[in-house]
């Protein structure tokens, strides 16, 4: 008995089978028959080529529709049996096959008013696709509703005006009278009911947002082809606002999936207005997408000032302590006009103290409150916080009201008296009566007491360097949250400088600048860029918002991150700024013998990945970031082919790969080779492309012109295709 192959003996033998359909499409309908009593084998691998295989089957247009309508009533049994697995990959081929495959098995039913067994083949396998549709992991239910979409289209009439039927559509307009398997009530019923039960997704509570643009995605076709189905559908979208089940704290993730949803909307009733500005949904339309604009506008606003708001909350309760002190002690920011006079209290009678002599405030509740208790750190901050806010005119009239205060109390002083002067150089012998009298000995001491305080003050003076007591020590927890603090402190000053483009900036020293010379919002940037660079290599850790513990580098780093994506499209400069950082050091490091992990690909690898489900057609701004960042991998530009593959966003992406193809050397061959990718394999992007690789790469559309010649000189000699032997 021979040994059975292995799985991958066998799954080789299918992928060569594969390469020869592809090659030949008349081998298709041979090479099915032939794989349908191996792909429901015990093999999950097996199982698993074979519905990718009939999925592809009935979707490729290679194959001829008649064809197609034999190869699916042979492949019911086969669906039937694969629609009872659990693997996701297998349900999803299966259920995709199944939303090609009934059209057809419908098409072949009105013909054949008698092949029950087919049909009821059929319904078994929307009744268990069906089933499947709230139960089954989310990719299963995105196919589900694709099926569903296709019943819908069905079991529908289309378009009633006979100049533009298609007569290759399959609905309820085939469906001849009296058919004794096909009622016509039921089935239009049936649609009815499959529409409201997707039209439901919009306005479920739990749905999730994946379900959501594929029902979007979905009624597009409907309203295109099904007239009677518009009203309905369209109401039903003019009813759904992705914005108005945002949660109270919106994440990144949060604000992609309300950005998109929004764009599937927007681009859906345009494309409505669009194909018929005469519909009467055209007011309404234009008024619902001016309100998700609005909507979107605020969520991007309210999402860029969150961080700083709720930093400006954290900064406002610690200061909640000296909010009366400092409103009482702080000029107010409005000045009087300066010819007014600024009223200060006279000071009072009696001995001068220095208290009477510098009281100027004139609110009985400061005159009589004891500085003494507030500790020296926030003595120093009201009165830094003073310095800055006062009123030069305030100042200076208070300077002037202690000079003449001074000078009242010097006049009224009364001068030394003849003993005073001069009894310090008489001998106390020489008093007469042999001995001094009272007043003379008051006076003698009162000197002898003065000259040793003047002496005192001379020893004092005479001391060495004075040091300050050692700061107190603090906790490692407060040292954390000093440490984040610090770095909050910094971007909201970030925020609070105008940005000024290069052009416009009044320094240009050029290559001998310094690299923060003022302190504005350059100098910061570059502050703190700098800092998670160079100013600390793992020594120092803190633990993030999360409650992780990493090193106080990568917690600037993950802020510099956050802050950058929150409003990307005014931050890219300090995007540029932190990654020029990054890779700099990371050369340095390497140069000097340093073993580390490299943060440049890191970081921005993450930044990317977190903008570029952001882009719009419009972020052209953004092909200037990618040039002015020090390097760019073949996983950058991977995610650049990406977005051309993206009808909305293609457009974008050929104008980066062109961009950077011309201004940056470096990489201009991987960009020509993923410019000549998608014109090899993608054929709706060719007319985009085709100028750029003619340009770059000409020999790539020689070389397909000779191909195509040499295939048609084939065609020409031997009259068909020149095919392998079966």
């Amino acid at each position: 008995m021979a040994a059975q192959p292995s799985v991958e003996a066998q799954l080789n033998q299918l992928g060569e089978a594969r390469n020869l359909v592809l090659r030949d499409p008349g081998f298709w309908p041979q090479v099915l028959h032939g794989t349908l009593p191996i792909i429901t084998g015990p093999i999950v691998e097996v199982r698993r080529w074979g519905a990718d295989f009939l999925a592809e089957t009935f979707s490729t247009p290679v194959v001829d529709a008649r064809a197609k309508q034999e190869l699916a009533i042979a492949c019911l049994d086969t669906l039937l049996r694969l629609s009872n697995e659990t693997e996701t990959g297998i349900l999803k081929s299966v259920v995709q096959c199944s939303a090609s495959v009934y059209p057809i098995i419908f098409r072949h039913i009105c013909t054949n008013r008698n092949d029950a067994d087919t049909w009821n083949k059929m319904i078994a396998i929307k009744s268990k696709i069906l089933s499947l549709w709230d139960v089954a992991p989310i990719g299963v239910r995105i196919c589900c509703i694709k099926f569903v979409q296709r019943v819908i289209l069905v079991q529908s009439r289309g378009i009633t005006d006979p100049r533009l039927v298609d007569r290759s559509e399959t609905n309820l307009a085939t469906v001849p009278a009296n058919h004794p398997l096909l009622s016509l009530p039921s089935l239009d019923a049936e649609a009815q009911g499959l529409l409201d039960r997707l039209l439901s997704i919009l306005h479920e509570d739990l749905s999730e947002p994946t379900l959501i643009t594929a029902t979007l995605n979905n009624l597009a076709v409907l309203v295109k082809t099904r007239p009677p189905l518009a009203q309905k559908v369209i109401g039903a979208v003019l009813g759904f606002n992705p914005f108005s089940k945002m949660p109270r704290t919106v994440t990144v993730h949060d604000r992609l999936m309300a950005i998109s949803m929004e764009k599937t909307v927007r681009i859906m009733l345009l494309n409505v207005v669009r194909s018929n500005p005469q519909t009467p949904f055209t007011g309404r339309i234009t008024q619902h997408v001016a309100r998700l604009a609005q909507a979107k506008a605020e969520l991007n606003d309210s999402f860029s000032r969150k961080r700083a708001a709720a930093s400006q909350q954290e900064a406002d309760a610690k200061r909640q302590k000296m909010i009366g002190i400092q409103s009482s002690s702080t000029p107010t920011a409005t000045p009087p006009p300066p010819a007014a006079p600024v009223p200060f209290q006279p000071m009072q009678s009696g001995e001068v103290t220095y208290a009477k002599l510098f009281t100027l405030a004139t609110d009985p509740a400061m005159t009589s409150f004891d500085g003494q208790q507030l500790p020296i750190d926030l003595v120093l901050q009201i009165v830094i916080g003073s310095m800055y806010s006062v009123d030069q005119n305030k100042l200076e009239a208070a300077i002037a009201e202690i000079k003449s205060r001074y000078a009242v109390v010097l006049a009224n002083q009364p001068p030394p008296s003849a003993s005073m002067l001069i009894a310090p150089t008489a001998p106390r012998s020489q008093v007469a009566g042999g001995g001094p009298s009272n007043q003379t000995e008051l006076t003698l001491a009162k000197l002898e007491k003065k000259e040793e305080d003047d002496e005192d003050d001379e020893i004092q003076l005479q001391l060495g360097e004075f040091k300050l007591p050692p700061p107190p020590r603090i906790t490692a927890e407060q040292a954390h949250r000093a440490s984040l603090e610090s770095m909050d402190r910094m971007f909201l000053l970030i925020d609070e400088f105008e940005k000024t483009s290069l052009i416009s900036r009044k320094s240009k020293l050029g290559i001998n600048r310094l690299a923060a010379s003022n302190w504005d919002r350059e100098g910061w940037i570059t502050l703190l860029t700098r800092m998670a660079t160079r100013g600390s290599h793992g020594e120092t850790t803190v633990k993030s918002e999360s409650g992780q513990s990493m090193s106080l580098a990568d917690a600037i780093r993950e802020r510099l991150f956050q802050y950058i994506i929150e409003d990307f499209r005014r931050r890219m400069d300090v995007a540029v700024a932190w990654l020029n950082e990054e890779w700099y050091n990371d050369k340095v490091m390497a140069s000097g013998g340093f073993t580390r992990d490299q943060q440049y690909p890191k970081w921005m690898m993450k930044t990317m990945d977190a903008i570029f489900p952001f882009l719009e057609a419009r972020d052209r701004l953004f092909m200037r970031m990618l040039s002015e960042i020090p390097e760019i991998p073949k996983e950058l530009l991977d995610k650049v082919k990406i977005l051309c593959l993206d009808p909305d966003r293609a457009t974008l992406g050929v104008q980066m790969l062109q961009y950077l193809a011309m201004f940056r050397p470096p990489v201009r061959e991987m960009c020509v080779d993923v410019l000549e990718d998608l014109w090899r394999n993608h054929v709706d992007l060719r007319p985009q492309v085709q100028k750029l690789v003619n340009k770059f790469r000409p020999e790539v559309l020689t070389e397909n012109i000779k191909t195509e010649t040499s295939a048609d000189t084939n065609m020409v000699v031997n009259g068909s295709v020149a095919t392998p032997d079966a």
